[in-house]
């Protein structure tokens, strides 16, 4: 900037960027001319924003753009050209040796439109260069910063309710709604945009959106139709709870004991039984195990509690029948021929959800399985089951930085609940007069205000699918899958903007939840 100043210019240029690098003259031309290409391959338009200005130009107003930007109107207008935009009057700072920032900018376009001032509406999100400068120059504004609300003062307003996907969130705490519009609906869509494309290169022919994560994401897109290209979709109300359950039987009920003393550590010994939906006998039973009710399960009572639970394996047999006699029900409902493809749709982390449907589903239903989830971590077990199944996921690895993996999986709890409207955990499947329904933990239930703050949460993420339908039918281009889901690593970067009421139904994993410690905070 300095060198820029010097030469008398208020603007950097692209050019001048690579005048101050030590690179050979050919060199610097081919990097700068990968760095625009790369640039041009990366942008997409805002399906809103780009809704927003056809309808303008429809209506019959004049168009222009009035941007800060090194890159320069040929980039811009390229950028444009690429997604089939009609080139409208192009003010770029670069070019203009003016800028937006500094207010100058807009009295360059005000000359070109000819126009009284308080006649232009200005629309950009910067507070600054968009609108302190645009306002100070006497022009009506619109701050783009989705769902915010007008402050009444005079030509001032707020144009929502979609933020442009680039954009980053608004500082502070976020109401469920906005969490659901900014957050939850945006991830849902890159999910659900990566799932179509994924499911077409797979040749699925039957996608099942498991339970938790599953639920908003069939929502959607039996609440869209024709948004997404996707084979017959279902939703299947089990979990790993109930498909590790359904896999269980008398011949192999010992080489289970391991995962159903996993995580019981601080839990009492009924919990253990509680967790899975099997009924505890009477404390003085449990008391004959010195398993009473006041115990808290630690290592030296693990041998006591395989032995109770060996013996106690008919009580648990009978709900593990049951869950293999409804999951048969309802994959016997779907009709799939034999090796059909089929994908499990899970928000789970190591494709453990789909190692236990597959081999509940050993010697049932004969299908070729392949596991679709939110992230795949690169840990031990993960990178086992994907020597061994099909497994694809949106974050992976290979996708994004590790680092940005570590945090998501951290905050998988709360991922999960930005997915599940609900907030309510299945842990088995019984076959009913009609069908097939979701056995839940009746341990846990959202009180009335998490319900309120869910609710709408979804209201939000509704809300943003059918403004981002809204945008495509207007002729804009998807942006790409892992943009769309972005604003979910963006809040791993601040935590404390969850709403609260969110906050307190994730902060815990339910299967290693105590309720008596839980009622005690």
């Amino acid at each position: 900037m300095d060198r820029a100043r010097k030469a008398g210019r208020r603007e950097i240029t692209l050019a001048g960027i690579y005048d101050c690098l030590a690179l050979e003259p050919t060199l610097a031309a081919s990097i700068k001319a990968a760095e625009v290409a790369l640039e041009l391959d990366l942008l997409c338009p805002d399906p809103v924003a780009i809704a927003a200005l056809r309808q303008v130009q429809a209506s019959g107003c004049r168009v222009l753009i009035v941007a800060d930007s090194y890159m320069g109107r040929a980039f811009v207008r390229d950028a444009l050209g690429r997604h089939g935009l009609d080139s409208v009057a192009l003010f770029i700072s670069s070019d203009c040796n003016l800028t937006a920032r500094d207010g100058d900018l807009f009295d360059l376009a005000i000359d070109y439109l000819q126009l009284p001032r308080e006649r232009v509406l200005h629309v950009g999100c910067d507070l600054q260069g968009d609108v302190a400068q645009a306002r100070a120059k006497g022009l009506a504004v619109a701050h783009y910063q989705g769902c915010g609300q007008g402050n009444g003062r005079g030509s001032d307003m707020s144009v929502g309710p979609v933020t442009p996907m680039s954009a980053a969130l608004p500082a502070g705490t976020l109401p469920p709604r906005d969490l659901g519009y900014r957050v939850a609906g945006p991830a849902a869509v890159g999910f659900l945009n990566w799932i179509e494309r994924q499911a077409k290169l797979d040749d699925i022919r039957h996608l099942l959106f498991c339970s938790r994560g599953g639920y908003l994401l069939e929502r959607l897109v039996q609440e869209s139709p024709g948004l997404w290209s996707l084979p017959p979709c279902s939703f299947l109300p089990g979990s790993r709870i109930a498909f590790d359950l359904a896999a269980m039987d008398d011949l192999n009920f010992a080489d289970y004991l391991p995962f159903l003393i996993s995580g019981s550590d601080g839990l009492a010994p009924f919990e253990v039984l509680e967790r899975i939906g099997v009924p505890a006998p009477a404390p003085e039973v449990m008391k004959k195990y010195e398993l009473g009710d006041e115990i808290r399960l630690s290592p030296a009572a693990h041998p006591r509690l395989r032995g109770f639970l060996f013996e106690y394996r008919f009580e648990i047999l009978k709900i593990c029948r049951r869950n293999r006699r409804a999951l048969f029900t309802f994959m016997r409902n779907l009709r799939l021929a034999p090796e059909t493809p089929v994908a499990l749709v899970d928000l789970g982390w190591d494709g453990a959800t789909q190692e236990a449907f597959e081999t509940a589903l050993s010697g049932m239903v004969d299908l070729s399985v392949h596991g679709y989830s939110f992230g795949l971590t690169d840990g031990e077990d993960s990178r086992r089951r994907r020597r061994a199944r099909r497994m694809a996921a949106l974050f992976t690895d290979t996708d994004v930085a590790p680092a940005i993996l570590r945090r998501l999986h951290a905050n998988r709890a709360s991922v999960g609940l930005l997915f599940d409207a609900r907030s309510q955990i299945a842990i088995g499947l019984e076959a009913t007069g009609d069908g097939v329904r979701g056995v839940e933990d009746v341990r846990w239930h959202a009180d009335a205000a998490t319900g309120a703050a869910i609710s709408a949460m979804v209201d939000g993420a509704m809300a943003f699918v059918q403004d981002y339908a809204a945008g495509l039918a207007a002729g804009a281009v998807r942006p790409p899958a892992l943009e769309m889901a972005w604003p979910l690593v963006q809040l791993l970067d601040r935590p404390a903007s969850f709403a609260e009421d969110l906050r307190a139904q994730a902060d815990f994993d339910p299967w290693t939840a105590s309720r008596h410690l839980r009622q005690a905070r």
